[in-house]
């Protein structure tokens, strides 16, 4: 009765083996995955940054520490900018890439959305402040601009038009 039983499992994983080998045929990781985590990572921080504007747009006085954290968001702007030069710098031009960049193109897609759609609500906070935008509204423009100039096949660090 054993005998059997046991027969029976290998016989089963044995067919499961067969059946699930087909599904993991050519599938590669991406040789990008640094870059891609790390860009994850920018969006990720993109994303907190947008939450907070949200709130301060919605909130009927701003709170106490408004331009703390305006002073702080410029500061991150800052670093992610220059993560996100850094990144296109590693990476393959877009128009001659040999190898699949779908997850960097997702990545840097979703960093480009969100930048262009902090600029308004930041926009409308510091207006309600009396601050002048054009520090944060330059590192939103660099990033978005970066990824945009990447998808042309301009190189980064030269200026493209």
């Amino acid at each position: 009765m054993k005998g059997k039983v046991l027969t029976t499992m290998m016989m089963g994983l044995l067919f499961l083996s067969f059946l699930s080998s087909p599904a993991f045929a050519g599938v590669e990781p991406s040789p990008f995955q640094p870059q891609i985590g790390t860009l994850h990572s920018a969006n990720l921080n993109m994303d907190l940054i947008q939450k907070s504007l949200d709130f301060l747009v919605t909130a009927s006085s701003l709170p106490r520490g408004t331009g703390i954290a305006l002073a702080g968001i410029k500061a991150e702007l800052s670093v992610l900018d220059a993560q996100v030069a850094d990144i296109l710098a590693e990476l393959p031009p877009y128009n001659e890439q040999d190898v699949d960049l779908m997850g960097v193109f997702f990545a840097l897609e979703g960093i480009r959305i969100n930048a262009l759609s902090m600029e308004d609500p930041l926009g409308y906070i510091l207006w309600r402040m009396g601050i002048e935008p054009s520090p944060w509204k330059q590192h939103l423009d660099s990033i978005s601009g970066q990824i945009s100039n990447y998808y042309s096949g301009c190189k980064p660090g030269t200026a493209c038009e």
